[in-house]
């Protein structure tokens, strides 16, 4: 009947029946998630996330950008509530709640910074969906060579915020770097007591200085790995924007694909990757039905699969690149998986397979498995609780090696 009465009207009467019915599904799916949320023993307990930072400065501010995400580059919070934020003179302490991919999460920093504040000068913002910007105004014109009071405590996942710091650049060449004078005292110190050490405290310095080298080594990689994670944003960034614009997938196109996908920089890169067209081809009603999916894909995939992300490339645009990886443009949508180089592994199941089935087999299936695996375009009970046990069993397979390789 809503069907008949959305044909048989006025186009007006036509567009009000749509809009009820997209209220009335949200309005069960919101429902939905809700049960989710309830069924989770664990949901009101907030899990701790220090969220990614990138600072950058002038002879005058700092100015500091927030993402309430684990790593920048992934996805986040796009909201979050009850924040606390405090500036003093020398500390900056920021508390808020969100949440993402269901899960409760508490966002918490908490900073002694290099020099003092003028704290009446500085302040904070919103900035956009799921960020924050914080200037600090010091408290003497000066180039700090970090934002924390002590080397040691720079967070993992807080990094330059070039843009900005692009702009600062000539006024910062004014200023020489500040060093800590105390701290080259104790150098100095320590140098001439080192001298007169006997031989089993000069072992112990030694294996303090090799665990020294050892964490600098770490935290290179791991800035290499940020380099990579920022170089592949800027890629992505110069492919035109198409039918997944303002979403977190990555909209891929020819002129990237080969530092981007066959030969990532980023370690241990696997991409799920929808292949459609916005000229027509293919099955358009599939794609339609796939893109909410992927969209939301997109947003949980990084968080479920290391070194996961989604992406999507319209063969209609970038017919060359879709014919040199065997793409039969009427066979359209397609999802495949890439790890590495080569044509990637076709996903023959279901497209409108669950997220966590998506995740699951870009993680653990081979690419056999991915043809073993392959549900009827109209899937009943038994094949999916077939493909669910699978599933499970894999998953509880690789929590018992991970637990192992623990303990080891």
């Amino acid at each position: 009947k809503i069907v008949q009465r959305s044909h048989a009207g006025t186009e007006e009467e036509a567009v009000w029946v749509t809009s009820q019915v997209r209220h009335a599904v949200q309005a069960e799916k919101n429902s939905l998630d809700d049960l989710i949320r309830v069924l989770d023993r664990n949901y009101g307990k907030a899990a701790e996330v220090s969220p990614a930072s990138q600072w950058a400065q002038n002879s005058t501010h700092v100015f500091l950008a927030v993402k309430f995400a684990q790593r920048w580059n992934a996805p986040g919070a796009l909201e979050v509530g009850n924040q606390t934020v405090s500036i003093t003179s020398c500390c900056f302490n920021f508390t808020a709640f969100g949440e993402h991919s269901m899960i409760r999460r508490r966002y918490h920093l908490s900073w002694d910074l290099f020099q003092p504040l003028v704290v009446e000068a500085s302040s904070w913002s919103w900035a956009a969906a799921g960020r924050m910007t914080v200037i600090f105004a010091k408290a003497k014109p000066a180039h700090w060579p970090r934002l924390m009071s002590g080397p040691t405590a720079t967070p993992k996942n807080l990094g330059i915020w070039h843009d900005m710091q692009d702009k600062w650049t000539s006024d910062l060449e004014k200023f020489a770097p500040l060093t800590s004078t105390a701290g080259a005292k104790k150098g100095k110190a320590a140098g001439k007591s080192a001298a007169a050490m006997p031989d089993t405290k000069k072992a112990t310095a030694k294996s303090r200085k090799a665990k020294a080298v050892e964490k600098e080594r770490e935290e290179k990689e791991e800035e290499e790995e940020g380099d990579a994670l920022d170089r592949e944003v800027e890629l992505v960034a110069d492919c035109p924007k198409a039918s997944y614009s303002g979403t977190t997938v990555a909209e891929l196109c020819g002129k990237v694909w080969p530092k981007v996908v066959e030969d990532p920089r980023v370690k241990d890169r696997r991409w799920l990757v929808e292949l459609y067209s916005s000229q027509g081809d293919g099955d358009a009603e599939s794609m339609k039905r796939l893109m909410p999916v992927w969209r939301r894909l997109a947003d949980t995939f990084p968080a479920m699969v290391p070194g996961g992300r989604v992406g999507s490339l319209d063969c209609g645009l970038e017919g060359e690149l879709c014919r040199k990886l065997g793409v039969s443009m009427e066979k359209l949508p397609q999802v495949r998986r890439f790890v590495g180089g080569g044509a990637g592994d076709v996903w023959t199941g279901d497209l409108m397979a669950s997220i966590e089935d998506f995740a699951a087999l870009a993680e653990m299936v081979t690419a056999a498995s991915f043809e073993l695996l392959r549900l009827p375009r109209n899937p009943g009970l038994s094949d999916i609780w077939a493909l669910s046990g699978f599933l499970l069993c894999n998953f509880g397979l690789r929590r018992r090696q991970q637990q192992h390789q623990q303990q080891q």
